[in-house]
């Protein structure tokens, strides 16, 4: 098993859902984060204020999915979430060692 962890713009929240529901995902966890990698964030102009953003809003999904699915959700997500532009995130792939569903104690590829 494989937990899969992506940062990705907000914007592209519904558009990579619909594509990993499209090849069988059937869960996953979304959290509204903030960070930073190369860009190192960027300044705007707020009320004729210029103003440094530090920290860039992203949107942080994690997935728990078989082996053998691993690499055509990495590629799904790729695909789907890419602008072209800088900032478009990162996808991490993580060894799950077990998994525990808690309603029926069903456990690893059962409870996923």
């Amino acid at each position: 098993m494989k937990l899969i962890i992506a940062a990705i713009k907000p914007f592209k929240l519904e558009e990579v859902r619909e594509a990993l529901t499209a090849i069988g995902v059937r869960g996953m966890m979304v959290t509204e984060i903030k960070g930073f990698g190369s860009q190192s964030g960027h300044t705007e102009i707020y009320r004729g204020a210029e103003y440094a953003v530090n920290f860039v809003p992203k949107v942080k999904l994690e997935i728990a999915v078989t082996a053998a699915m691993a690499d055509q959700v990495v590629e799904t997500i790729t695909t789907t979430a890419r602008t072209d532009k800088i900032g478009d995130g990162k996808i991490l792939v993580l060894d799950v060692t077990q998994a525990v569903r808690v309603r029926t104690g069903e456990t690893n590829e059962d409870a996923l």
